[in-house]
């Protein structure tokens, strides 16, 4: 019975000692990190395009993303990297398709050649991920999208939308 305790007192030690050592450290992210936790689509993407402009799959769903600007995250945002540049943008997307599409596991992936960005939630700046209620059949909706990305001002950028673990399309550009 005491090595049992011993051994399960040894075990909470080493997974204490595991989850604290992520905690803290330095004001820079790395870029490995970053990419391990970003799932990469299951296949090519489906379309592509710019900003501004609709990018159709051939299901018969556009997707337009206006081109990003830079803004100041709220007071409560969640994952703006500080020394990053932020980004906002607007998402149109027209379902022209015969089916819902279901946005719950909608993500975007972006990229520039300095490394990788990361999902910025911000409810102040209307920024809070993609609705939850499926898109029916022949609607359209819109919503808004916040990146921390690394790079400067006029750095190519790009943009793979994923939904359910399937690229979609991809948009390039430049960061504001």
């Amino acid at each position: 019975m005491r090595s049992n305790r011993k051994i399960t007192l040894a075990a909470a030690a080493l997974a204490s000692t595991l989850l604290l050592s992520g905690c803290g450290g330095s004001d820079t992210a790395s870029t490995e990190s970053t990419e391990e936790l970003i799932a990469p689509p299951v296949e090519e993407v489906q379309a592509s395009g710019g900003f501004n402009s609709p990018v159709k799959i051939p299901s018969g769903v556009s997707f337009t993303l206006s081109e990003p600007t830079g803004f100041k995250p709220g007071k409560f945002a969640a994952g703006q990297l500080p020394g990053q540049r932020y980004q906002q943008f607007k998402i149109d997307i027209n379902n022209g398709s015969t089916t819902a599409i279901d946005l719950s596991t909608f993500i975007i992936i972006g990229k520039t050649s300095s490394g990788v960005c990361v999902d910025i939630f911000d409810g102040d700046n209307g920024m809070e991920g993609a609705p939850g209620e499926p898109l029916a059949a022949g609607k359209s909706l819109a919503f808004n999208w916040g990146l921390s990305c690394e790079g400067k001002s006029g750095e190519d950028l790009s943009l793979v939308l994923s939904n359910e673990g399937t690229a979609i399309i991809e948009v390039t550009g430049k960061l504001a």
